[in-house]
This record gives structure tokens, sequence and C-alpha cells, in this order.
């Protein structure tokens, strides 16, 4: 099927949209109000008592809050490589430095930059695609021209966002009120997201013969804006990729840790690990473990279509 690949981002939105509405409506009816009391209320009555089911999907989230906060600091550590050719060993230090100064402190400043950096990149996004997308026919691998790859791509890519989206979904439980409100939402992101998959979608479809081999392919076309939008892009980028990853790290030492010392002892581990993975690369750590917690996430998504 040629356009297999828009297709697969409607089916993927679609499920995505599913779960946010499905979400809140079990957040309103059941009074949830953390991710542990979620999970009693979606799983079937006889695995309820369980506790061994229950304790492994609490380690799945913690385990996948850890592995974002590598891929991120990865993902920074490519950018000063593929942009500026700086090691990836030097950009790991810097972000690791950076993320243990501030998970040390107070990350509330944090969490509110993001709320400003959202709406720019999105903004952002838009304006390269408008400035940038060409008519062309969509190109297509063969592996996903003759199989059902893009289906199963498609709902790997919602299962594993479901699962840091739910946490995130139950911290806002005292802002919607109404079933009502939680479908207005659901209509609204998968409004956006829509939008900027497709966009994102054309642009590499667009530069498809040059970003073969760029691990961050979005980077790469901003660039051909002029230098401007060049730097502009990439500290918005940058911004965003620090702010997530020292949430997830936050995340993870919040669950794992009971006091302060070990706090601090899991933090300093936790980066100093992060600055050997990143060697690894970006791209390949999302090729090797985002699809492993795809399929754990489908599990969740399961549970949630069964209540």
């Amino acid at each position: 099927m040629e356009y297999s690949g828009l297709i697969g981002i409607f089916l993927s939105i679609t499920l995505m949209a599913y779960i946010i509405y499905k979400t809140f409506n079990i957040i309103l009816k059941n009074n949830v109000n953390n991710y542990q009391q979620f999970v009693e209320n979606i799983m079937p009555e006889r695995l309820k008592e369980n506790k061994i089911l229950g304790l492994t999907i609490n380690n799945i989230i913690n385990i996948f809050l850890l592995i974002s906060f590598n891929i991120m600091v990865a993902g920074f550590a490519t950018y000063f490589m593929q942009e500026l050719n700086i090691p990836k060993w030097c950009g790991c230090i810097l972000i690791a430095i950076l993320a243990f100064m501030i998970l040390s402190k107070n990350i509330n400043g944090v969490i509110k930059i993001n709320t400003y950096l959202i709406p720019i990149i999105i903004l952002l996004i838009i304006f390269l695609g408008a400035n940038k997308i060409k008519y062309t026919k969509i190109i297509e691998g063969e592996h996903i021209k003759n199989s059902i790859y893009w289906i199963l791509s498609s709902i790997l890519y919602a299962s594993y966002n479901s699962i840091t989206l739910i946490p995130i979904l139950i911290s806002f439980r005292k802002s919607i009120n109404t079933k009502k409100e939680s479908l207005l939402i659901a209509i609204f992101v998968t409004f956006i997201m829509i939008i900027l998959s497709v966009v994102i979608f054309l642009l590499m479809n667009t530069f498809i013969k040059e970003i073969y081999n760029v691990e961050i392919p979005i980077i790469y076309i901003a660039n051909t804006l002029g230098t401007g939008f060049k730097y502009i892009y990439g500290i918005v980028i940058l911004m965003a990729i620090s702010t997530t990853a020292i949430c997830a790290g936050y995340g993870f030492l919040s669950n794992v840790t009971r006091n302060r010392k070990n706090y601090m002892l899991c933090a300093g581990i936790m980066c100093l690990l992060s600055v050997l993975i990143g060697q690894i690369g970006f791209s390949n750590l999302i090729n090797l473990l985002y699809p492993i917690f795809g399929y754990l996430g489908i599990l969740q998504i399961i549970f949630l279509i069964m209540r």
C-alpha cells in the first residue's frame, strides 16, 4: 500500500486518542489518584490479588523512565556530534552534569519550561513544513509494502507512549471534571498530533535521500532554512530534550528512593551510567528498546479495552 505510512499515523493517533479518553473516564469514575490505583482499576478481577503482577507492572514503568532518561542523554549528545562535530562523550557529560545539578535541587521550574516549549515546537514544525514540504511520490521500503509491518509499528508506537502518557494524564485529574471535557481534550490532542505527524512525515519524505543516515533528521531539515533558524530550532530542541530527560529521571528516582541520601546516590549513579550508555547512540537505543516496551504496553491497552 503506497500510503501505509500516513494510514499508520492515523491508526496510531486514533488509538492514543482512545487511550486518553478511556483513561480520563476511569480516573473520574473511580477517583484515581496515582498510577497504582489506575492499574488496579483496569486489571481483571482475578488478577487484582496478584501482587507479583502489580509489582512487575510498576517495575516496567520505572525501567521505562530510566531508559527514557538515557535515550534523551544520547539524543543531546547526538545533536552536538551531528551539528558541531563534538564527540558523543562530551555531550553526554554535559547533560549528565546539568541533570544531576537540577535533580539535586528543584525541578518545578523545569516542568514550567515545558508549558512554553511545547507551543513553540508546534509552531516551528508547522513553519518548517510550510516552507520545505514539496510534492513527491511517497517512498516506502519493500518490508513495509509487502507486509503488515506498518500496522504493528503503529500499534507499538501508541502502546509504548501509553506507558508514560497514562501517569501524566493522572496528574491532571483535578483539571478534568466531566466526560465531555475528557472527550474534548482527546479530540483536541488528536487534531494537533495528526497535524504534526503528517507534517513531519511529509518532511521526511521530501528529504528521504538526504537524511538516510542522519540520526536526528528533523534538525538536518531545519538547517536548510538558514543559520538563524538552525540555531533557534537547535536551542529549542536541546531544551526540550533536557527537560524531558530531567522529568524522566526525577520520575524514576521518586519511585525507587525513600530518603534524600538514597535519592542523591541513585541520581549520581544514574547520571554517571548515562554517559556510558549514551555512547550506544540515539537511534540505536530507540530501535532496540522502544519496541520492547511497545509490546509490554499492548497488555495495558488490552486491559483498558476490556475495562
